[in-house]
């Protein structure tokens, strides 16, 4: 999954499926779980259409509040298909509502998957290609059991670059390396903060964008390496070191137009274009949500 790239679609919200009142309830008088999920693009390395992809679901019950820091009542994994078009989604094992309608299935889900333990989920993810996501969550019983969908969105940012050579760049030229300064990638979830689910990020560092292949920087733009999922950074602005087989930039300052911070959803393309002694920078929005534009100089 690591070489599929752009373009990405944003995950919008999620129309429910209805239920067939054939299959419930079910001879025992149980009220079977069935979710319905729809993607248009997700992911490790962000997933186009058509591609599978593995989450978690799991369930607690309650009569009032939960303490998601306790196990679950179940926990599943399941593998969806990312499609523009709902479809029903089927656990297994089958899960079903409590009896009493009293009691409440609360119901969470993320990726990557991962059983939680104490109210958190953690996963290894040393090169920030890890497209964490979470669903909206989802309560329902044993009278209120329709409709109910897993609607996954992007909490984080994503970055990809390009590289472009200018007519006066030395056509032997070759990227090397690209990294972007202080930036904070996924580890895992918090399903116990403010009563829902938050991405755990790793402390600020520098982070080398994976998958860059030393090769001559063409005059079209073309791109470098494998997209990069952050925390979104305040402010407009990123910070980069950038190496050639011929020369290397610290600290090069790259802009955005049209947002005063980079946003979760989105997926900024950042295009490098490299001059005999000047790297000239411009940034646009490519989708997830696509829209904006920036721009930067290396002198």
């Amino acid at each position: 999954m690591k070489k599929l790239f752009i373009p990405l679609l944003a995950i919008g919200l999620l129309a429910g499926c209805s239920k067939d009142e054939s299959k419930l309830p079910e001879d025992n008088g149980s009220v079977r779980i069935e979710l319905s999920a729809g993607v248009p693009a997700v992911t490790k390395s962000p997933v186009n259409n058509g591609d599978k992809f593995t989450v978690a679901v799991a369930g607690w019950e309650s009569e009032s509040s939960v303490d998601y820091a306790t196990a679950p009542e179940w926990y599943n994994t399941l593998e969806i298909t990312a499609s523009a078009t709902n479809t029903p989604v089927e656990l297994n094992p089958v899960r079903t509502y409590h009896a009493d309608n009293a009691v409440k299935t609360h119901i969470l889900a993320w990726h990557p998957a991962g059983e939680p333990a104490n109210g958190k989920i953690t996963f290894t993810n040393t090169d920030g290609q890890t497209d964490a996501m979470t669903a909206s969550h989802i309560v329902g019983s044993a009278r209120d059991y329709q409709n109910k969908v897993l609607a996954f969105t992007h909490p984080t940012t994503q970055l990809i670059f390009l590289v472009k050579a200018d007519n006066s760049l030395d056509s032997d030229t070759k990227i090397r390396s690209i990294k972007v300064k202080s930036v904070q990638i996924p580890v895992g979830f918090d399903i116990t903060a403010n009563g829902g689910l938050e991405v755990r990020y790793a402390g600020a560092a520098d982070l080398s964008i994976p998958g860059i292949a030393e090769e001559a920087i063409a005059g079209t733009a073309a791109q470098a390496g494998n997209p990069v999922m952050i925390k979104p950074l305040a402010g407009n602005k990123i910070m980069l070191d950038v190496e050639t087989s011929k020369a290397s930039f610290s600290n090069v300052e790259a802009a955005i137009d049209d947002d005063t911070d980079f946003m979760p959803g989105k997926a900024y393309a950042i295009t490098l274009t490299f001059k005999q002694s000047v790297v000239e920078l411009k940034a646009t929005v490519t989708p997830w949500d696509y829209s904006g534009s920036g721009s930067g100089i290396i002198e």
